[in-house]
């Protein structure tokens, strides 16, 4: 039994280290992608700009994945790929397209700003409150409005005015994103009655939006239909529950450190980085230029790894 837990933990220790040499190979993949984009940015074009800006903040969430995979924390992983997901379907529909790239660009800058402006003013009456000073956050605010009513962009000064216009600039956005609002931008500009009221676009329909599929059995299937079951089950607290079982008046845990659900992690990671570098690729060709042969390479040697580390993650749970 001794041996055999010591296998068991050999192989484990194999698995995490791999498991995140994979990932690193994809944060190299993703951040020479998004490097290359700000270095080629020489007109300081507000579409790369922003692409680099989700791009960056997509990389630090997968720092933070690879730092908890190489301690075997891949159940706490989930919250982080959550995310990584999230954002991943943000960049996706910023990028969707050339003729729209640009104007979605504006609308998330301009409403980036303005849900700065929202949390701070929520922030200033909390401080009302209590009779805590809000000065400072006064201060901040009249900024923000200013850097985009006085900006050089013209098209941030025209979004400042729709956001007036729409009731934005004064409500709390917590619950509102840049596209949901660009979605209902773009109805009411085909639209003679505008509707006044924003509609928040769910995580399925930014996906089918961009159309994010992936091939399982012959079927193209939505990946948020694949994934979101499992994405969810933290935030809604059902891991919480699956974590710990009564068996004959005994309560057991589940491990910290398991693996399980390790695999379906990577596998999804796997997906987004291939979309990634194949919309990046497609978009800003002049920039990037045409995918080389040496990149689909490494794309279907990723595969070839990620089937490895899917037959090891069996063997270790059938051991």
């Amino acid at each position: 039994m001794w041996r055999c837990d010591m296998d068991k933990q050999g192989m484990k220790e194999k698995w995490m280290d791999e498991s995140t040499d994979f990932l690193k190979n994809i944060f190299q993949e993703i951040e020479k992608i998004c490097n290359d984009l700000n270095l080629n940015n020489h007109e300081d074009d507000i579409a790369v700009r922003s692409t680099v800006e989700v791009l960056s903040e997509w990389l630090r969430f997968l720092d933070g994945i690879m730092l908890l995979f190489i301690q075997g924390r891949v159940d706490v992983a989930q919250v982080l790929v959550r995310s990584l997901y999230e954002i991943t379907l943000q960049l996706l529909y910023l990028i969707k397209d050339k003729e729209t790239m640009n104007e979605k660009a504006n609308f998330y800058v301009a409403f980036s700003e303005l849900k700065k402006y929202s949390t701070n003013n929520n922030m200033i009456k909390n401080k009302k409150k209590i009779g805590a000073d809000t000065l400072k956050g006064e201060i901040e605010n009249q900024k923000i409005l200013e850097s985009l009513t006085s900006s050089e962009n013209e098209e941030l000064r025209f979004l400042y005015e729709y956001f007036l216009d729409k009731g934005l600039v004064d409500k709390d956005l917590k619950n509102d994103s840049w596209y949901s609002v660009y979605e209902q931008y773009c109805q009411d500009k085909a639209n003679v009655m505008k509707d006044k009221k924003i509609k928040n676009i769910s995580s399925s329909i930014l996906c089918e939006k961009v159309g994010f599929y992936s091939e399982e059995n012959g079927e193209k299937i939505l990946v948020n239909t694949i994934v979101y079951n499992e994405l969810s089950r933290q935030a809604h607290g059902v891991n919480a529950r699956d974590s710990l079982k009564v068996i004959d008046g005994v309560q057991k845990f589940r491990n910290y450190n398991c693996l399980q659900n390790g695999l379906w992690q990577l596998s999804l990671i796997e997906k987004i980085k291939s979309r990634i570098i194949v919309d990046c690729h497609s978009i800003f060709d002049e920039k990037l230029g045409k995918i080389s042969d040496e990149t689909y390479i490494r794309l279907y040697e990723a595969k070839t790894a990620l089937d490895l580390l899917r037959k090891d993650l069996k063997a270790l749970y059938i051991f």
